[in-house]
């Protein structure tokens, strides 16, 4: 009697280990499978950033070797209200040397923009390492992962909000640009959070088909970009004290050499600051003039 009872607890045992194994198995390769599809996955995205930069990469460089303007060597003109009382030059007389007219227009430019109607200009920022075309899009996300042909890429082009002007001669024009991986597009501008770097690295250079512009770098800050007063007052003109004042109060660093008032130039580099998803890294420029050879 005890041997039956015994040998039919030892069967359920069994059955139940057997049970138990099959279980063990199933859920062996329930994991497996996810395993497996998690490393697909993963090896897929690292796969296609890689393409993604390569071609970003391969996207900056063709236009570069194309459209790369030269940086004119030369004297920086302000622009200067013509003196009401200044007497006008007589007829037949020789203009005085310095409005003799001069060729200040870029070829490479003027054939960008011929080849791709969006396109505004070029950018130089040696200290971030920028020489990249920029565009004017219908909105500020025509250009956020588009070439300048319409195309997908990555990084996206540099563009200026779309309530700026293309002459570029707004009071207040923000340029924006991701902050890409690879150190391309404005991934360095993080460079400027540092009172030395604006003091070493001062000079941009907006080159347009009609002339070449120089700003220098006045201000570095971490903005909002929902609420900063700098955005919102994209492609303003006339006086913009207030935001002189702005950036004065908020400014992480500042270059403190310069006098910025509400009558002069400001170009604004922005880009995104991994502080929080609205955080913006912004360099504010304030344009001198002119480059004239």
């Amino acid at each position: 009697m005890n041997s039956s009872k015994n040998n039919g607890t030892a069967s359920v045992f069994f059955r139940c280990r057997m049970k138990g194994t099959a279980m063990n198995k199933v859920l062996r390769t329930v994991l497996l499978v996810i395993f497996a599809a998690a490393f697909l996955v993963s090896g897929a995205m690292v796969i296609k950033e890689l393409h993604d930069r390569r071609v970003s990469a391969s996207y900056l460089h063709s236009f570069q070797e194309a459209y790369a303007p030269s940086i004119p060597s030369g004297s920086i003109v302000p622009d200067k209200p013509k003196d009401k009382d200044q007497a006008a030059p007589e007829e037949g007389s020789e203009a005085p040397k310095d409005t003799i007219p001069v060729d200040v227009s870029n070829p490479q430019i003027i054939q960008l923009t011929a080849d791709y109607p969006d396109a505004v200009g070029w950018l130089t920022v040696e200290g971030a390492g920028v020489s990249h075309p920029f565009a004017l899009g219908e909105t500020n996300r025509t250009y956020i992962r588009s070439a300048l042909d319409g195309s997908y890429v990555r990084s996206g082009t540099l563009f200026i909000d779309y309530r700026n002007s293309r002459d570029m001669r707004d009071s207040l024009t923000v340029l924006y640009g991701h902050n890409m991986n690879n150190g391309t597009m404005f991934s360095n501008l993080n460079r400027y959070l540092d009172s030395e770097y604006i003091r070493f690295y001062p000079d941009v250079y907006v080159s347009l088909p009609d002339r070449t512009d120089h700003y220098t770098v006045w201000a570095a800050m971490v903005a909002d970009a929902v609420y900063d007063k700098l955005f919102n007052s994209a492609g303003v003109t006339g006086d913009i004290q207030y935001i002189a004042d702005y950036v004065s109060q908020n400014a992480d660093y500042i270059n403190d050499s310069l006098t910025v008032t509400g009558e002069d130039r400001l170009l604004v580099l922005s880009t995104c600051n991994p502080s929080y998803f609205f955080a913006r890294t912004v360099v504010v420029c304030v344009y001198d003039g002119e480059v004239i050879p």
